[in-house]
């Protein structure tokens, strides 16, 4: 397994829906509150 880490171009990063820190906080609710992280996920969809 390798430790290199690759960083996206700079215009993939400025188009993402979520920030860094938005997704460690959606990571930490999933994976504390996977109920309600999913269910709330879930309400999103049409």
């Amino acid at each position: 397994m390798s430790d290199e880490i690759f960083n996206p171009p700079a215009n993939i990063v400025e188009n993402t829906f979520v920030t860094a820190e938005q997704y460690q906080e959606m990571y930490a609710r999933s994976i504390n509150d996977p109920d309600g992280f999913w269910g709330e996920q879930a309400l999103r969809l049409d």
